[in-house]
């Protein structure tokens, strides 16, 4: 099998039980799997992610020769003893003989197809593709494998071309291979690139596909975090995508690294302190050109402007207070904001971020909203008021940071387009922080993470939320000793992403 692509295994026993796929690397010989999965009921089909290929991470997937065995997992008497982990203790019975595969060494692309930006006919195209393809070492060649001519990829690793007038209302197409050098006959990988082609007087884009993405630690959580997050933007065609918990704490920063590996245009939070921690942890990746010129930003936000044509986007990244949350004081299993919410949240500097640090100095660029749209999204740290009943009598009489937003004419994307929370309730916190440990007691599960927009040349026509695969919980467990089971996780991030999708409109 080639590194990158998942691995899904089929298994099937006559009686349920306690059961796990476990995945052992013949190298070392260990007793204990290099990671496994719960294998429920009596037939289904279990996956390992093909990314967590991490040549410099002992517990990674990477190439070598493995074994895949269904075991049965003797129980404990305590709790966790059901999860099929194997904790130490516990008696750990083969149910098939060791199924032998290995994993090679051939490169592999992080996805399997891009889309560009759109050109007129007559602009240059210029894609690099090394940032998007993993060698291991070996030393590669990338050639043309099948498209139109007006497209061809250099030893650089770049797709370059002119678009011909006739393509105008078009796309180019490029399929590059890529093989090592030692081994030419050997298999490769491939990956697609599509470009559009518009007309002279078309618009550059007619929709713009906007996401905001916690990184979790600049995705560090998880193996090859990075090479997840970049196969996730491309596979889902995101046009720009605001990032927290990014940080410059070596350089190139996780934000510029992503965007040059992407080939996409960046705007990261400038370094003020000697240790990156105490700045601002936002940043910004486009596909489409940013004016640093029109750009800026603040002690609580960056503000981006993104040109898609002629429109100017203004984008505001907000990593909101942390601190004092809200949620962790209602009632549990409900939405209630109730008097002990309101003063869990009066106690956070949210309402003051947003009121006072982030609307009240973006006041010149909300008065334009009509010819620059402005969308205020990132993390917030807190619910909507559209999400929660109030059982108060003063102020504020629900989540503040939300309802500032909206006094300030802004509209929540993902309520325009899904105006019933019972319906679709939008969790964005969190799919692997299931329980606190510190509070004893289930995470509450809410919408956090927000994209709003202000001004009519914006319109909504799709928005959701997004993770990719099945996580396992963001959790310590004394089977999993130095190998988690969350980082063979194929989403990096213990939130949510939101993405939005957008009708570019007219004057």
């Amino acid at each position: 099998m080639r590194p990158g692509a998942d691995i899904p295994v089929f298994y099937e026993v006559e009686v349920p039980g306690n059961n796990r796929v476990a995945l052992h690397r013949v190298e070392r010989g260990d007793e204990e799997p290099v990671t496994s999965e719960y294998a429920p009921g009596t037939a289904g089909v279990v996956w390992f992610s093909g990314l967590s290929t991490d040549p410099d991470e002992d517990d990674a997937v990477s190439p070598g020769r493995y074994t895949l065995t269904l075991q049965e997992v003797g129980r404990l008497s305590g709790p966790g003893g059901a999860d099929g982990a194997g904790a130490p203790g516990q008696a750990v019975t083969d149910l098939t003989e060791p199924l032998p595969f290995e994993l090679t060494a051939d490169p592999y692309f992080v996805s399997s197809s891009l889309t560009t930006a759109g050109v007129v006919p007559g602009q240059p195209v210029c894609v690099p593709l090394l940032g998007l393809l993993r060698t291991f070492g070996r030393p590669v060649t990338l050639t043309g494998h099948s498209g139109d001519d007006w497209l061809t990829v250099s030893p650089a690793g770049e797709v370059t071309g002119v678009a011909p007038a006739a393509t105008a209302g078009r796309y180019g197409h490029l399929v590059v291979a890529a093989r090592t050098v030692d081994d030419p006959e050997g298999p490769g990988a491939t990956i697609a690139v599509t470009v559009p082609v518009r007309g002279e007087s078309d618009p550059v884009a007619e929709r713009l596909r906007v996401a905001t993405w916690n990184m979790w630690y600049d995705a560090t959580c998880v193996l090859d975090g990075e090479d997840k997050v970049l196969r996730a933007l491309l596979e889902q065609d995101v046009d720009l995508v605001a990032l927290q918990e990014v940080h410059r704490y070596q350089e190139p920063g996780t934000v510029r690294r992503l965007a040059e590996r992407l080939g996409w245009y960046y705007h990261e939070y400038p370094r003020l302190h000697d240790d990156p921690v105490h700045d601002k942890d936002v940043g910004l990746l486009s596909r489409h050109p940013i004016d640093p010129e029109a750009s800026g930003f603040h002690e609580h936000y960056l503000r981006t402007a993104v040109t898609v044509g002629a429109l100017t986007v203004q984008v505001v990244t907000v990593h909101l207070d942390h601190t004092s949350y809200g949620p962790d004081k209602a009632p549990p299993g409900t939405r209630r904001f109730t008097a002990a919410v309101r003063q869990q949240e009066c106690d956070s500097d949210r309402a003051e971020e947003m009121e006072k640090h982030i609307l009240a100095p973006l006041a010149p660029y909300l008065a334009r909203a009509e010819e620059e749209p402005v969308l205020v999204i990132g993390d917030f740290n807190s619910p909507s008021h559209l999400d929660w009943t109030s059982e108060v009598c003063t102020p504020p009489f629900n989540w503040p940071v939300t309802q500032f937003l909206e006094d300030a004419g802004f509209t929540d994307s993902y309520r325009a387009v899904h105006p019933e929370p019972t319906a679709d309730p939008g969790l964005t916190w969190s799919p692997v922080t299931l329980w606190r440990e510190g509070l004893q007691r289930v995470e509450p599960q809410d919408r956090i993470d927000f994209i709003f927009h202000k001004g009519s040349r914006l319109r909504a026509l799709d928005s959701r939320t997004l993770v990719t695969g099945c996580p396992a919980p963001a959790e310590e467990h004394p089977a999993w000793q130095h190998h988690p089971r969350y980082r063979y996780n194929t989403w990096p991030s213990d939130h949510a992403a939101v993405l939005t999708t957008y009708e570019l409109r007219g004057r």
